[in-house]
């Protein structure tokens, strides 16, 4: 496997108060991989991603890099997005607790909470908001 020069490393935003989470980037595939389980505990939920868990990152076209690249909208929150999706809604009982189900408008009001928590600037974390609403259901289906 042809893999960026980002291997197994600690990535977390600049004024992140969550936990890094240990990711790989994969150039051939275009997509990270979490190399070790990630706890993500907002209060309410603990969501468990057990590695090697991948993702994309934000689905954010590279014409639009200059604007929003989805490296500055953190790491976790399009983590902890994109497994949701991944399920659907409806994670393994191992990775919630309590359980819960979650609905896609759920699922993206935590992407655009989790930004917040991570000091994401306000334009950013809201454009992406924005576009997962208008645009997630073509992954939730």
């Amino acid at each position: 496997m042809n893999r960026y020069a980002l291997r197994s490393q600690l990535v977390a935003g600049a004024k992140s108060p969550l936990p890094p989470a240990k990711i790989t980037y994969d150039a051939e595939q275009r997509i990270w991989i979490l190399e070790e389980t990630y706890r993500y505990d907002n209060g309410r939920f603990v969501i468990t991603i057990a590695a090697p868990f991948e993702f994309d990152l934000s689905s954010i076209p590279r014409v639009v890099w200059p604007m929003v690249a989805p490296f500055e909208l953190s790491i976790v929150a399009p983590l902890v997005h994109d497994f949701v999706y991944h399920y659907r809604g409806r994670l393994p009982a191992n990775a919630i607790a309590p359980p819960h189900q979650f609905s896609r408008a759920e699922t993206d009001l935590l992407f655009k909470e989790i930004m917040d928590a991570e000091h994401v600037q306000a334009w950013r974390s809201n454009a992406a908001y924005r576009a997962v609403r208008m645009f997630g259901w073509l992954y939730w289906r």
